[in-house]
């Protein structure tokens, strides 16, 4: 199991944190994740062998977020 810190912009209430936390969590290969509105980011437990972080930071630009490096 890996983690990844995603820092995220763009969030700016509870739907939008909800909305980022769902995105992430439809990515298959995803075990966990926790997204901070206060921190503006995401921690994600995945399966190495089932998804990448560039497969998470897509799912959260297509869900309307920008990710920042």
């Amino acid at each position: 199991m890996n983690q990844e810190t995603i820092k995220i912009e763009g969030m700016m209430c509870g739907h939008c944190q909800m909305t980022v936390e769902k995105a992430i969590r439809a990515v298959k290969g995803v075990q966990d994740v926790s997204v901070s509105l206060g921190d503006k980011q995401a921690e994600v437990s995945y399966d190495p062998g089932i998804t990448d972080p560039a497969t998470i930071r897509s799912a959260v630009v297509k869900a309307g977020y920008k990710v920042m490096d």
